[in-house]
């Protein structure tokens, strides 16, 4: 049956997401396969390769964007409202948007597909963590063992709303994992022999990450602020005491206040990674090769 929406709601949503941040434009079209909507573009990768041709999808964010900031565009909204599912993983902007989005979708089946992760608090400037920042990271597709519990959940949840095609699925999760299996054998090769294991970067996006192999993020935010005098002073010691000589931001990022750090700690070398990109795998390779060539 075809659903309706109520159009009052919708249409002041839409008012409401005028001139904002653009992440992807869907257009879903009249099929039969599952309308499916997700916060972030890698999460929308896994969700393509293992739904294949019985899924439509829309990532709410792809590169570049800023999920602590994101609202949603206009067309945005309008995939949202014909959407049947939508895969929330617990970025900021979920906790304003998710329950506008079920008000103007009353059909929407919301599904969280980072159960069963082990969630951590973000790293400090010191490189470790504590129950002193609010609120755990958010960035939990960056680390394989993450992706494959997530990749499970979608597999899980696309063969109870279409049992027909249940094998498919079955296959195409094979595949996925076994191209998570791969990257997690490169990294763990990349990074396991590095000189060192700490790195500096601004944005702490790669705790998990971090954590997967070993490594010690050292993150010039502090708890998604700029840092204080006092604080900016600790990462400068710090940035001599591991001679870091690669500073790590990502995309999006005030480029002259990259520039300016660099600077200041003496680093030659600036990296610009994107957590939010697409293709998850290509992505994660790229980022392993940026932190082997930094750290050795």
């Amino acid at each position: 049956m075809k659903k309706t929406f109520p159009f009052l709601l919708v249409f002041s949503l839409l008012l409401g997401a005028c001139g904002s941040q653009t992440g992807s434009e869907t257009v879903f079209t009249e099929n039969n396969g599952i309308k499916i909507s997700v916060s972030i573009a890698s999460i929308q990768w896994l969700v393509d390769l293992i739904g294949a041709e019985h899924v439509q999808t829309q990532s709410l964010t792809t590169s570049g964007d800023d999920p602590h900031t994101y609202e949603p565009t206009p067309a945005q909204m309008i995939a949202m409202a014909a959407s049947d599912l939508y895969f929330t993983a617990g970025v900021e902007f979920e906790a304003v948007w998710l329950p506008k989005f079920t008000d103007a979708n009353s059909d929407l089946k919301v599904v969280d597909i980072s159960e069963g992760i082990n969630r951590i608090p973000v790293a400090d400037l010191h490189g470790s963590v504590g129950d002193e920042h609010e609120g755990l990271d958010p960035h939990i597709w960056l680390a394989p063992e993450n992706m494959r519990l997530i990749a499970n959940n979608i597999a899980a949840t696309l063969e109870t709303m279409d049992p027909e095609n249940a094998a498919d699925y079955q296959l195409n999760l094979a595949d996925v994992l076994a191209k998570i299996v791969e990257v997690d054998r490169q990294l763990s090769q990349m990074l396991s022999q590095t000189q060192r294991r700490q790195f500096l970067i601004i944005h702490p996006s790669l705790g998990y990450f971090a954590q997967a192999y070993g490594l010690q993020m050292v993150p010039v935010e502090v708890d998604g602020q700029e840092p204080s005098p006092t604080e900016l002073a600790d990462i400068l010691a710090a940035s001599k005491t591991y001679a870091f000589n690669t500073l790590f931001f990502q995309t999006g990022t005030n480029p002259v206040n990259v520039q300016m750090l660099a600077q200041q700690a003496g680093i030659d070398k600036i990296v610009e990674i994107d957590p939010m990109t697409y293709d998850w795998a290509a992505n994660m390779l790229s980022i392993g090769e940026s932190l082997q060539a930094a750290l050795n």
